[in-house]
Order: structure tokens, then C-alpha cells, then sequence
């Protein structure tokens, strides 16, 4: 028994389904996606970056907050047990001291070192061997090619640090990822060691990027009218802009409410960046929704002691309070398709959090799931930029981001209440902002008011809970976690984009991105865990030899999500060759080090599912919610200040903001990605045997089926016979695709056999429309009432076949055999034929029908 068999990940698909769709997914990026990924063209001279633009402002810069000892208030809490600065160590440092390694301002070290506060000490990896892979793995020699020199130019934060630099390691490409030492992090599992008398610390983890050095809870009660320093000068809304001071009133631990101290934090006004946009801004921010519960305050005191705001986190998302819980798989599927974005632009200023349980029966049971420790997979996904001063939206499409990252349910310091706790692995481009690839907390990626996307874009974060994902599986001495390996991978991508595996850049096409290659970690790791129990036989074995036991059911419930993992990430049965050699470089088949990039088209359409940020958001998402995973969605929908230039617009698959057209092209995608297997074959012949056991004797009883072949020649009966599969697949395009729900749409039963009756109806009038226009010669057959009988019987087969299976490949099939045996055997040829006609007319359903 191979791991095709037991793990499930060799489902088959149809042979012609996955080459006939691999040229569609083809044609649609050539016509669709290209655009809104095609890079901007290269100009003459480099501008100013918004990072340039930020840095103008003394508060945004590192040197205006030194380190001191953590906390400096009773209310505020260090960020993190070791927290600091990282600096990037001259050429002649690493030729004294090879290896991966950086300097580190310590801002806090953890408890018993207070010493080490404002030292610079060395950081490095800790001695393990798969550390020592994952180094190997990513480190690379550094020089720009013209590729970097025009990203430069187009106004993007590349590492010019470390062009011309040799073995660079992803210590060195973090730190050294921005013009200026400013990358600021937490060590979150560090040890100290000494070499000799000098402190080193050692990291088993890449560092999570922080913003601010502590950090409290308040309520922000308003401006503060008696601090007397000059207003911005540029702010979002009509002048004049609102003051920098704020009073603010802090969380009372013992009272769990907002009665402690009440004092002034300064929360700066940012500069206006390019495109007349501020990342972040103070009009009304003492009455935004969002920060009803409060809100986090991470920051530091300037030089002179005033503690300055540099990130904002609204208490209440992470909250495990639910403002609303939906219970059941189907409901479940159609908030992920039509609710989770719904009215987003309406939505501005506010936040939601929705719990959903696909297996409990209650509100209680489903939050009942979710319990301190647990930890659980995100899903990111940002949308766009809309109102008076919009960004493009090509094609009325917004492609917005995509990644992953983890998340876990801690007891909060401060109220001592359970939330959540997130980090993103950002697999993420060069920008203008100089937000980097890596692993980044929530108040650094989101709440970071010189970079984070709180009050620019809405955000749906997607926590997942699957024991069978999360938990890792133990047989003997081998353990199994595809939630481990992932992480694993894309801490290896991150590194990878952050040199642009030594080019300098990393390049957005349709076939390299974000989403593709975060999907490209989690199709890697599969392919890891697919080999580790390739080489350990005996697990298969136990699982088979012990079906009843726990260990066994998770086991078969990991193979259930692998399998449909898989088919998302190689929807026509063929891996790309690039992923395919990334992942055998891993696994030391091919060597180590020699990564692949294909940026063809040929490459997306491969894995085209997940090609736009909005289809694995909401497809991923769908997976695990199918297979009995607990999710809570997180939303939010520029949150904070209000900038009344700017509106919150989801993110979108092809022409999602085209109304009809959009879901129009939602539908087609997902019934196209739904590919074959056997058991939908076997469902077809059966429904196949029902039509022919109904309409043949009905047929030849009324005259209108005669057992006679069509003489035709061997040419003409193929032209012939791919003319019909064509009439055959447009129209069930638009009888079936376009009209009904997709099942993954979750619509319930009623309203789905209201659109049934719409297709059924347009289904059974058209044959007699086409005989009454543009057929009228073949108007006996095609207007008959005992021919459109056959018709009515055929769309209610194929409406059910699409209501059970969602895909466009099996009604096509089973509607183009139908008209194949009527055409070529029963008598259709001639009914069609005409003086003139070289072959029969290409009628498809009236075909069909017969």
C-alpha cells in the first residue's frame, strides 16, 4: 500500500478535464489575472519611498527612544522577555567571526539580567542539526540583478545593505532589510551563554518583529486641550488637524474595569506617504467603535520621557466574546462565501468576531472548543483601498494578500481573560513601506502606525482549530504534525524573499507571490510528511492493524484533510516543477540549496487555486471547515481614526466588484476547480442509466429515437464529436454554472431549488427557441412537446448531478455522451441535418435531450 493509496493524495482526476482546464486556467491569467500583477513600469529616476517619508518624522525614528530599564510605569508591561534591536554586523565582523549571526540592542532581557539593558550583544542560532538544513537551506550570496535596480527605482525598500555581500543567512537578511538598523524583535525562546566573558544569545526560532518596547491597556478618553505643542500640519479630514495628546485612563487589574491611573501618551499624527494616503491618523479615534473594550498602547519614551504610541491593538478582537456564533457546515460555508465580506465598505470603523462550529449543537458547545493552551492556524487575507481616494482596481478586481501563521489562546497579563495571541509568517514582497518578509506579532504587522494596515484595509484573520491538523500525530518514536511543518516551511520561504534567494528582490507575478508561495510552504510540507511516512512502513501498519484506536481515527482524519489539501494545490493532478524540486531539495533528493522560481504563466495556471489571495482565503478556509475544524473569524475594517477620503472594499477573485460578472466568475472558478474522481463517475454512469432506462423507450415509442448509425466519416465524427463536448460545456456554463449556487456557496435547500427551477426552465425553453430563430429548419424536432419532455428530463438529471457534486466537468460529461449517442446513434444526425449541413448542427441540449 503506497501513500497514494493510504494518505489519499493520489486522487485520480480525468486526463482530458485536467488538460482541457489547465488551458482555461491558462487563457483566464493571460486575460484576467496578468493585468492586476504586472509590474509598474520602471522610471527614470528613483523616488522617495514611503519609508523615506515616514523616517522625516523624528518620532518614527529608532534613535529617539533609548533603551531603558522595562517597565517605566506600574501600568505598562515590557514587550516580550528578551526584546531589542537588531544591527548588522560590518564585512569585517563576519570575516572574524563567520556565520550567521547579528548584534543585538537589548532592550529587556529576561528576569535575573537587567544588567544586559542598552548592551550590544551577539545573537546566533542554537546548535541543532535542522537548524543547521534550514541555514544551508537559505543563506545565499547577494548581488542585485537589473530586476533589483528597477524595483529600486519604482520606489520599493530593497536590502542594499547586503548587495555585494557572500553567505548571507536569514539573521543577517533581517537585520540587514532596511537602510537603517531599525528592525526591532522578540527572542522568543532564547538562551544565554557566555564566550568567555561576553554574552551571547541564542535563538532556536527567527526573531518575531515588535513594535514598541512595552506596552498597557487604556481607554482613551480625548484629546488632551492643556498640552500646549504645535498641531500636524497634514492629516486626513479638513483642517485643523487634532492634537497629538491624548488622556488616557488605564485597566485597573484588581477592579477588571477602566478605574486606574489617568495620564497623557502622545500618539503622533504620520506623515502623508505617496498617493495622498496616511497610514495611520487621530480624527475621532477617542469614539471609534473598535476601541469600545480599549485599547493595547504599545510604545516608548522619547528622550524626553513622554510616552509615545506606536502601535494600536483593539482589545476587544481578540477577545474570545463572539459577537456572533453560526452553527452547522452549511450555514458555516456560506458565511465564509457570502457573509465574512459582506457590506465592507458600510462596515468602516467597526470590527467583528464570529465563531464557527460545523458539529455542535449550541452557542455554549462551540465556545466550549476553544480552551486556554490551544493553539490553532491562521489565515490572513487584507482587501483594498476604495472612496474618493481609491487604488486601482483592474477589471473591477482587488487582489489584496495573503498568508499564514499561528495563533494561540493565552490568559492575558493584564484582565487576566483568555484571547488570542497571534504571529504572521509574511511571506511578502519589497515595498515602498519596508514592511519585511518574516515572522511579525499583531500590534508590529496590523497595529504599527508607521506601517500596519489597521486603518488602511479590511482584515480577515481565520483561526483554525483541527486536532488532527494542530496536534501532532505519535506512532513509536516518529512524530507526525503538518501544522509544525508548515511553519517550518514558510520560515524557509520568508528567508527566501527576503534576498530574493540572492537577487535582491522578490518579484510579484501571477505565478510568485504571496499566496502562491505561502501555498507553496504548505504544499512542501505535505510533500515532508508525505516522505516521513514513506520511510516509517510500520505507521501504516499500526493505523491499519488498529483502525478503532484514537491515534488511528486522527490519523484517518489527517489523511481525509491531506488529500483535499493536495487537490487545492494541484487542481489538475500535476505538480509544478518548480514546487516539485523545492520540496525534493528539502528532502536532500536533489541538493541542497538549488531552489527553482518559475514566474511563467504556465506555472500559475498550474496551481491557480491559489493564484488570488480571496479564492485560498475562502477555499482553505472551506477545507477545514469541512473536515470538522472550529474557526473564529476575525474582522476588521479600517479601524481607528477615521480618514474620510478612503472606504474598506474586500478582496476580490476576477471581476468581483462587477456584480454579476463577479459572482458570475465565482461560480465558474469553483465548479471548474471541482475535478473528477471515481466516485463521481461511478454517480454519473448511474444517472446516465436512469435517463437512458426513462427516454429511450419513451423515445422510440413516440418516433422520435430510431437505433440507426449516422454515416459519417471517421473525420467528421471526431470534428463533430469535440464540436458537441464545446456546445456541451458552454451550456452548462450557463445553465447550470451560472444560475445555480455552487454547493460550496452553503445555500440552503429552499432557495437552492428555487434557482433549480430557473435553470430547468431556461434549460427546457431554449432548444425550442433555437427552432423557432436560428434553427428553424429542424423546428419539428426541436419545438416538439414529446422532444422537450426529453430536455425537461435531462436538466432536472443534470441539476441534480450539480447539486450533489459542484463540478462543471461531470455534467458536461454526461451531457455530451447523451448527445453523442443521440446524434450518432439514435437517429439525430438526420433529424438536424439539412442541404447544406457538412455535419450535424452543434445544438447541444436539444441534442442532448434525445
Amino acid at each position: 500500500m503506497g501513500w497514494g493509496d493510504w494518505v489519499g493524495f493520489g486522487r485520480v482526476h480525468g486526463r482530458w478535464g485536467k488538460r482541457i482546464g489547465l488551458a482555461i486556467a491558462t487563457a483566464m491569467m493571460v486575460f484576467g489575472v496578468a493585468l492586476p500583477f504586472s509590474p509598474a513600469a520602471p522610471v527614470a529616476d528613483a523616488p522617495v519611498t514611503d519609508y523615506d517619508l515616514a523616517q522625516t518624522a523624528p518620532f518614527n525614528q529608532i534613535t529617539s527612544y533609548p533603551a531603558q530599564p522595562l517597565p517605566t510605569s506600574p501600568q505598562l508591561r515590557p514587550n516580550g522577555n528578551w526584546t531589542g534591536r537588531l544591527i548588522l554586523p560590518t564585512e569585517p565582523d563576519y570575516a572574524a567571526d563567520p556565520g550567521d549571526w547579528v548584534w543585538i540592542e537589548i532592550w529587556h532581557g529576561a528576569e535575573g539580567f537587567p544588567d544586559l539593558t542598552g548592551q550590544i550583544i551577539k545573537l546566533a542560532w542554537k546548535p541543532n542539526p535542522r537548524l543547521e538544513t534550514y541555514l544551508q537551506t537559505v543563506t545565499r550570496d547577494v548581488a542585485f540583478t537589473p530586476q533589483a535596480e528597477r524595483s529600486l527605482a519604482r520606489g520599493n525598500v530593497l536590502p542594499t545593505r547586503l548587495n555585494g555581500r557572500r553567505q548571507v543567512g536569514p539573521l543577517q537578511s533581517l537585520a540587514g532589510a532596511r537602510p537603517k538598523d531599525d528592525v526591532t524583535v522578540r527572542i522568543d525562546e532564547a538562551d544565554l551563554v557566555f564566550e568567555g566573558d561576553r554574552p551571547v544569545l541564542l535563538t532556536g526560532l527567527e526573531p518575531t518583529q515588535i513594535t514598541g518596547q512595552e506596552y498597557g491597556l487604556v481607554k482613551i478618553l480625548g484629546p488632551d486641550l492643556s498640552v500646549q505643542a504645535p498641531l500636524p500640519q497634514q492629516c486626513p479630514g479638513a483642517p485643523p488637524c487634532p492634537t497629538e495628546f491624548f488622556r488616557v485612563q488605564f485597566f485597573n487589574p484588581a477592579a477588571k474595569n477602566f478605574t486606574g491611573p489617568i495620564g497623557t501618551v502622545r500618539i503622533p499624527q504620520q506623515p502623508m506617504v505617496r498617493g495622498e494616503r496616511f497610514f495611520s491618523n487621530l480624527r475621532d479615534l477617542a469614539r471609534s467603535p473598535a476601541g469600545a473594550a480599549g485599547w493595547y498602547i504599545y510604545g516608548s519614551r522619547d528622550r524626553q520621557g513622554v510616552f509615545t504610541v506606536q502601535s494600536l491593538m483593539p482589545r476587544a478582537l481578540f477577545q474570545l466574546q463572539p459577537s456572533q456564533v453560526v452553527l452547522g457546515e452549511t450555514a458555516g460555508l456560506n458565511y465564509i462565501n457570502r457573509q465574512n465580506w459582506r457590506d465592507t465598505p458600510q462596515r468602516k470603523g467597526t470590527l467583528q468576531r464570529v465563531l464557527v462550529s460545523p458539529n455542535q449543537q449550541t452557542a455554549e458547545a462551540a465556545l466550549a472548543q476553544w480552551q486556554e493552551g490551544d493553539y490553532a492556524l491562521v489565515i490572513h487575507a487584507f482587501g483594498g483601498i476604495g472612496g474618493e481616494n481609491a487604488e486601482p482596481t483592474p477589471m473591477g478586481t482587488v487582489t489584496g494578500h495573503f498568508a499564514y501563521g499561528l495563533a494561540r489562546v493565552v490568559r492575558e497579563p493584564i484582565t487576566q481573560e483568555l484571547q488570542f495571541r497571534f504571529q504572521y509568517h509574511q511571506v511578502y514582497a519589497q515595498n515602498p513601506n519596508a514592511i519585511l518578509s518574516g515572522a511579525h506579532d499583531w500590534a508590529d504587522y496590523m497595529g504599527d502606525m508607521q506601517r500596519g494596515w489597521l486603518g488602511q484595509r479590511p482584515v480577515s484573520d481565520v483561526i483554525v482549530k483541527l486536532d488532527s491538523f494542530i496536534a501532532p500525530l505519535q506512532f513509536g518514536d516518529t512524530r507526525i504534525s503538518l501544522f509544525r511543518e508548515l511553519m517550518i516551511q514558510t520560515q524557509i520561504m520568508m528567508a527566501r524573499y527576503r534576498t530574493g534567494d540572492g537577487t535582491g528582490v522578490a518579484s510579484v507575478t501571477p505565478a510568485t507571490s504571496c499566496v502562491q508561495d505561502s501555498n507553496q510552504a504548505l504544499f512542501i510540507a505535505t510533500q515532508q510528511v508525505r516522505r516521513q511516512i514513506e520511510e516509517n512502513p510500520e505507521i501504516v501498519q499500526w493505523v491499519l492493524q488498529n483502525p478503532d484506536s484514537p491515534e488511528a481515527q486522527r490519523a484517518m482524519q489527517f489523511v481525509a484533510l491531506g488529500r483535499a489539501l493536495r487537490d487545492m494545490l494541484t487542481p489538475y493532478g500535476v505538480i509544478r516543477p518548480d514546487w516539485e524540486n523545492n520540496a525534493e531539495s528539502l528532502a536532500g533528493i536533489v541538493p541542497q540549496g538549488d531552489f527553482i522560481s518559475d514566474q511563467g504563466l504556465l506555472a500559475g495556471a498550474l496551481s491557480w487555486q491559489s493564484m488570488m489571495p480571496r479564492w485560498s482565503h475562502d477555499q482553505v478556509a472551506r477545507i477545514f471547515l469541512e473536515h470538522g475544524a472550529q474557526l473564529w473569524f476575525l474582522r476588521t475594517n479600517m479601524a481607528g481614526g477615521d480618514d474620510p477620503r478612503i472606504e474598506p472594499i474586500p478582496p476580490t477573485g476576477l471581476f468581483g466588484l462587477i456584480p454579476v460578472l463577479g459572482r458570475s466568475a465565482q461560480r465558474f472558478a469553483d465548479a471548474f476547480a471541482t475535478g473528477l474522481s471515481w466516485p463521481m463517475g461511478g454517480l454519473g454512469l448511474i444517472v446516465l442509466g436512469l435517463y437512458g432506462w426513462l427516454a429511450v423507450p419513451y423515445g422510440c415509442r413516440n418516433g422520435l429515437l430510431t437505433w440507426r448509425w449516422a454515416q459519417v466519416n471517421p473525420l467528421k465524427l471526431v470534428l463533430g464529436s469535440l464540436g458537441l463536448f464545446l456546445v456541451a460545456l458552454v451550456e452548462e456554463t450557463v445553465f447550470r454554472v451560472m444560475i445555480l449556487p455552487h454547493p460550496v456557496e452553503g445555500i440552503a435547500g429552499g432557495p437552492w431549488l428555487l434557482w433549480g427551477l430557473v435553470s430547468f426552465g431556461l434549460f427546457t425553453l431554449y432548444p425550442w427557441l433555437l427552432g423557432k430563430t436560428l434553427l428553424q429548419r429542424a423546428q419539428p424536432t426541436l419545438c416538439s412537446p414529446r422532444f422537450l419532455v426529453l430536455v425537461g428530463w435531462l436538466g432536472l438529471c443534470l441539476i441534480g448531478l450539480y447539486w450533489i457534486t459542484g463540478s462543471l466537468w461531470l455534467v458536461t460529461l454526461v451531457h455530451w455522451i447523451v448527445a453523442l449517442v443521440w446524434i450518432y446513434g439514435l437517429g439525430g444526425y438526420e433529424r438536424l441535418q439539412s442541404k447544406g449541413w457538412g455535419r450535424p448542427r452543434q445544438v447541444g441540449v436539444a441534442g442532448a435531450a434525445a
